[in-house]
């Protein structure tokens, strides 16, 4: 196994300026955007140090049911 930084620090090296805030790097963790994903040792999330950011990898799965709204946030983004 390789060597094991904190979120923090693999972010430093992850991410040009500006570095996501700390509440963001903890969703990318959470949300499997980080690949190998990360682990929680003790307090402290650990990532491996040749961990890549990924982004999202599935996309919303869009019925026709769906209301107007969800569908124009789901498709774009935008909120109303």
């Amino acid at each position: 196994m390789s060597r094991t930084l904190t979120l923090d620090a693999w972010a430093q090296d992850e991410f040009s300026a500006p570095i996501p805030s700390k509440p963001t790097l903890l969703k990318y963790a959470q949300s499997g955007m980080i690949f190998p994903p990360p682990f929680k040792a003790g307090r402290c999330w650990r990532v491996d140090a040749t961990a890549r950011f990924i982004g999202m990898t599935d996309k919303p799965v869009i019925k026709k049911d769906d209301n107007p709204r969800l569908k124009r946030i789901l498709e774009d983004g935008a909120a109303t």
